[in-house]
């Protein structure tokens, strides 16, 4: 019964050995965090030091999720260079995933049948006969 048990640690290993070959991506951040401090509200400098601890918390979040995206989603989201970014990246891959779920789970799609009762609200209020301002004219 060896067999089983090894063909067991390899189903379990398998994916752990392919998830480190493709890790997340290293990506230069402080360009696009400099980039960033011309469009600061106030002090330059508290802009650049926010967006590194931004990207750096979008990188730590990605190294923990980054199996549960799909491979073609992590090709796509790979961030362009002249101003890589994980925020940016992380952004992407959850938008991503998010359409791929069915709409009763938050996700894309239209709704199903029957999703609004036939004594409910529509989803949109009926268009107004005159045009905006021009009402009780």
């Amino acid at each position: 019964m060896r067999v089983p048990k090894l063909f067991l640690a390899l189903a379990f290993l398998v994916p752990a050995v392919f998830a480190r070959a493709n890790p997340v991506p290293n990506l230069d951040v402080a360009k696009s965090c400099r980039d960033a401090r011309d469009f600061g509200m106030n002090d330059a400098q508290q802009t650049f030091k926010n967006c590194m601890l931004d990207e750096q918390e979008a990188k730590q979040q990605l190294v923990q999720k980054w199996s549960q995206f799909k491979p073609s989603a992590r090709r796509s989201c790979i961030p362009d260079a002249p101003a890589p970014s994980y925020v940016e990246m992380l952004t992407c891959l959850e938008m991503n995933q998010q359409t791929l779920m069915p709409y009763s789970e938050g996700g894309g799609g239209p709704p199903a049948s029957g999703a609004f009762p036939h004594d409910s609200p529509s989803p949109r209020p009926a268009p107004s006969p005159e045009p905006r301002g021009m009402q009780g004219l």
